[in-house]
């Protein structure tokens, strides 16, 4: 997903997080379900760091390999605006549910589950890392291996060769 979609997703994210909020406001006091609002502010709020994470990824990616149509300077201003954006509307919605959702301590539990989420997502990455730098390591110790044994092979036919020749030569100097 390019950058800008993922900007576009994270604001519509934002605006529905919003409405659902305020949608929980109006309709707090006439006993609705609140169940559905929670799920849909559920929703949306996953969807926004979803679009988070995308342009972070994107905005890494593009930096490896940049569009030449933009100049570094205009390239850097949009990078650090969308960050800066995306930072003050996780505030926003940090606000919003600490204050006005119906589940008292939904943030703290949310980062909490993050924070475990990430690390596991890191060791399982770095347990991927190693896995292919075993199996890289695991491959040239074996092309190193075959290139040994081809050359022990070769060597040693290469004498028997040599010998076989050397005996033939003394038997036909033998018989003349």
């Amino acid at each position: 997903m390019d950058p800008i979609s993922a900007f576009a997703t994270a604001q519509a994210a934002v605006a529905g997080i919003k409405a659902a909020i305020n949608l929980y406001k109006d309709v707090k006091g006439t006993a609705k379900d609140i169940h559905s609002i929670a799920h849909e502010v559920t929703f949306h709020l996953g969807s926004f760091f979803e679009a988070k994470e995308a342009v972070v990824k994107a905005s890494n990616e593009r930096s490896l390999n940049p569009i030449k149509r933009l100049s570094v300077d205009s390239e850097a201003m949009e990078n650090v605006m969308r960050v800066r954006q995306l930072q003050q509307y996780e505030t926003e919605l940090r606000e919003l549910i600490i204050y006005q959702c119906p589940y008292p301590g939904l943030w703290d539990d949310f980062q909490l589950e993050r924070k475990k989420v990430r690390d596991q997502r890191a060791e399982e990455e770095a347990k991927q890392r190693r896995l292919e730098a075993r199996a890289r390591k695991l491959k040239q110790e074996f092309k190193e291996k075959v290139v040994l044994y081809g050359v022990i092979t070769g060597s040693v036919l290469f004498v028997i060769s040599v010998v076989s020749y050397m005996f033939y030569l003394i038997a036909e100097y033998a018989r003349s």
